[in-house]
């Protein structure tokens, strides 16, 4: 045998796949005593999620609430829970990996069927799958010349972590608690000293019912703060997070006295951290044998990288649609479950984030009937975010809908940002060189070779099969890259 390659093995944990599925909840309410609906909140949490070989098995809860006129016009709540369990497939997915899982209700409907009222939503779940990964690689042997670059390595880790905490506060006098949503938004991560510190914000919108079938909202932003220990949190590394709300409840006391009302607002928040780190790894990118052909099997790396983590505030405003349209006159009473839809999109001069600022309003009819929508609030503006892939979270703070006496509808709002910014890398290595035909043996004992124009000094030695080193003793004169009509010496030993 003439050649006789030798390899490394290089071991991380990083990202293998990124999995996307749905599925349809149900879950029946009785609905002998449901006039008309008036808003439905759904929220999906996480139980359990298992890697299985070619799979990701995940289970969760969806918490439905509904807000409902009953037959005498009287505004009344509903809750309701159903658990569910889906899979999503991917080829890269094993047993020893583990993944994180974001789920999303989307899609909310509702029908009649005899006396129940049946709740239908879509729930979407966007699954990051980590794993063990390996890259095995040549990195020289007997009668083998290889060459070698600096690769740069891309490691994401992946870190969870949960808190508790409550809040109280005065509000207005209130008789019932019907809505209420939560938000989170990452505002900073810093990772260093074996531990994860995240701050953020938490926004709390509360619908209520106060005396006589009136109807309120408002809002509430909450810092919040949470500590992860992480023994990887050394170094030179960059972290980002995405929090979530796990669970959340509300009680209101009355103080008769003052006329006013104290919420406690008991929480917990789930994070999922993830730190990026880089390392340079030395690998072959191309070789030869001056003995043999040889014959490379090359294989290509890919990752991607944080580069930057930013926030803005921006505010939005304008005029509003409304779904489905109304029919006659109505007068607005509150707006519940502010939420934004957001995305990136590079444009030519630098990215946009675009989206809608989403709402169920509830009116009043003239009748005293009251009558849900969903509002829409669509939004463009530009982002100073570099890189060449951004993602961004949003909040909605400060949301202001007026009805004009013309039936149009108007918005505006205050929308917080957390964007993130990646970049990718990729690169190639040889994974495996086997040996072909030998060469046929050359008994000259001074070659003279005429190189071609901007030739390197590796696509010499390859062409020629001389290692780099022994050309540049032999011709010490040269400089890479040649050029036209440049002539070079090989010096062989006689056997």
């Amino acid at each position: 045998m003439a050649i006789k390659p030798q390899y490394e093995t290089y071991r991380y944990t990083g990202e293998a796949c990124r999995l996307r599925a749905q599925s349809i909840v149900e879950c029946r309410l009785s609905g002998s005593e449901i006039g008309s609906v008036l808003a439905v909140q759904a929220r999906a949490v996480t139980l359990e999620c298992t890697c299985v070989d070619g799979e990701v098995r995940y289970g969760g809860k969806l918490l439905v609430c509904v807000v409902y006129e009953d037959g005498e016009k009287k505004i009344c709540r509903v809750e309701r829970g159903a658990e569910f369990f889906h899979k999503a497939e991917g080829n890269a997915v094993t047993p020893a990996c583990f993944a994180k899982t974001l789920l999303q209700a989307d899609n909310i409907s509702y029908r009649r069927e005899g006396s129940g009222l049946y709740i239908s939503v879509i729930v979407g779940a966007n699954i990051t799958v980590y794993g063990g990964k390996q890259l095995e690689y040549l990195a020289g042997g007997e009668n083998i010349v290889v060459k070698r670059e600096t690769a740069r390595l891309y490691k994401t880790i992946c870190v969870s972590g949960e808190t508790e905490a409550e809040d109280e506060f005065e509000a207005d006098y209130v008789g019932d608690i019907l809505l209420h949503s939560e938000n989170a938004l990452v505002t900073h991560v810093s990772a260093q000293a074996g531990q994860i510190d995240i701050e953020g914000e938490l926004v709390l919108g509360v619908c209520a019912l106060k005396e006589e079938n009136a109807l309120c909202s408002y809002e509430r932003v909450i810092p919040f703060r949470m500590n992860i220990p992480c023994e990887d949190a050394f170094g030179q590394v960059r972290a980002c997070a995405r929090v979530q709300v796990k669970s959340a409840h509300l009680t209101a006391g009355v103080d008769e006295e003052k006329g006013k009302s104290k919420i406690v607002f008991s929480y917990c928040l789930a994070a999922d951290c993830f730190l990026h780190s880089s390392e340079e790894l030395s690998v072959a990118t191309d070789a030869f044998s001056p003995r043999a052909e040889v014959l490379l099997k090359k294989e290509k790396s890919v990752g991607r990288y944080l580069t930057s983590v930013t926030k803005c505030v921006e505010r939005v405003g304008g005029a509003a649609s409304l779904s489905p349209v109304l029919d006659g006159e109505y007068a607005l009473r509150c707006a519940v479950q502010p939420r934004a839809e957001i995305a990136c999109k590079r444009t030519e001069n630098g990215f946009e984030a675009e989206g809608a600022v989403l709402a169920e309003v509830i009116l009043c009819g003239a009748e005293g009937g009251h009558r849900s929508c969903t509002l829409s609030l669509p939004f463009v503006f530009p982002i100073g975010a570099l890189g060449e892939e951004v993602e961004a979270d949003a909040v909605v703070c400060g949301l202001n809908v007026r009805r004009k006496k013309d039936g149009t509808t108007e918005a505006e709002a205050t929308l917080k940002v957390s964007l993130r910014a990646y970049n990718g890398a990729e690169w190639e290595y040889v994974c495996e060189a086997s040996e072909g035909e030998e060469y046929p043996e050359n008994n000259a004992a001074i070659s003279l070779f005429t190189m071609r124009a901007g030739e390197e000094l590796w696509q010499v030695s390859k062409r020629l099969c001389r290692d780099p080193e022994e050309l540049m003793r032999s011709n010490p004169e040269l400089t890479f890259p040649v050029k036209e009509g440049e002539r070079l010496f090989v010096y062989r030993q006689i056997k």
